[in-house]
């Protein structure tokens, strides 16, 4: 039986199994499509982690009852399908974990809800969240990098603090919060106002803007989390400013090289194209996160630029929108 099974064979999913057999647990890596699973466990090459050989100790396989036997689970699956597909899963299921982690993030198109709360009522068990600033490239080159564990607060202290251990590695260093609900929400904000920090870079609008806008998606942020009743201390920690941080300015974001596509003039449609495979999940993200917030009376001005960029607007009139609002008093974060 495994330690770890993680399901899902993308980037993030690959290089999490990975490190965590290199460190020396028993992980099994459930892919999909059957034909990219079966090449990846011959070749073990992964397409989109250039030059990056997956371990020998790491199990790879395509038939998803393979991976249940293990202790924990992983799902890695892509925010939006994720509900959908771990439904049609646990159909043919002999059993149902303990336990399930999800390392996903968004907020869900069909009821602008977060994963974890959608995953909870399919599984009939707790769903934690692995979050943090971590691009999937570096992980699996074991460059260091910290991450949070957020877990509700029906696991005890003593499992937590266990599956700290068991997540952790030496070059990956995993800290507990019991705020799943403040994790899942940075987690899913960070990728749309990392769109809006590539259409600034596009539109060459210097330092000063880019740090005025990430000072206030932070609010925004804050304003959303408090809320639905996370923690401030979340938003500032590695799960929020963290991770907004690494998205909005670090070169392998897919989130910000959309955004720079949308300064360039390119239309919506084609630069999601020229993403090819990758998802840009804070496309999929601003709608779902404007419709949440609007049900609980929150601004969130930046997210509304962004649609409107989704939609075809003129990416110097978004900026314009941004700087002609009403002036304010600066909220605490």
């Amino acid at each position: 039986m495994s330690d770890i099974a993680v399901f899902g064979s993308g980037a993030w999913g690959s290089a999490l199994a990975s490190t965590w057999a290199r460190n020396g647990r028993s992980v099994t890596l459930w892919a999909f499509p059957e034909d990219a699973g079966i090449e990846l466990n011959n070749t073990r090459l992964h397409p989109r982690l250039p030059g990056a050989q997956l371990p020998e100790s790491l199990r790879i396989v395509t038939e998803p009852n393979d991976a249940f036997g293990a202790e924990l689970w992983v799902s890695a699956l892509p925010t939006q399908v994720s509900p959908d597909v771990w439904e049609r899963m646990l159909k043919t299921l002999p059993k149902r974990p303990n336990l399930l982690i999800h390392v996903s993030k968004g907020i869900l198109q069909s009821t602008h809800g977060r994963l974890s709360a959608a995953l909870e009522p399919i599984f009939g068990v707790p769903v934690g969240v692995l979050s943090g600033p971590t691009f999937a490239d570096e992980v699996f080159r074991e460059l260091p990098a910290a991450i949070v564990l957020a877990m509700p607060d029906a696991i005890p202290d003593d499992e937590c603090l266990r599956l700290q251990t068991l997540l952790a590695s030496p070059r990956l260093r995993v800290y507990l919060s019991r705020d799943v609900v403040g994790v899942e929400l940075c987690g899913a904000l960070k990728n749309i106002l990392a769109i809006a920090a590539g259409l600034l870079e596009a539109l060459n609008l210097g330092m000063n803007t880019r740090a005025a806008m990430l000072t206030r998606g932070l609010a925004e942020m804050s304003r959303l989390v408090d809320r639905l009743g996370g923690r401030p201390e979340t938003v500032m920690g590695l799960a929020g400013m963290g991770d907004l941080l690494l998205t909005a300015t670090g070169p392998q974001s897919r989130n910000r090289k959309f955004g720079e596509l949308l300064g360039k003039g390119i239309s919506p449609q084609s630069a999601a194209k020229s993403m090819g495979e990758q998802v840009v999940e804070g496309v999929y993200t601003a709608r779902a996160a404007m419709e949440l917030a609007m049900e609980v009376g929150v601004e969130l001005p930046i997210t509304q630029e962004v649609i409107r960029l989704l939609d075809g607007a003129d990416p110097k009139t978004a900026v314009d929108n941004l700087m002609r609002r009403d002036l304010k008093t600066e909220c605490a974060l």
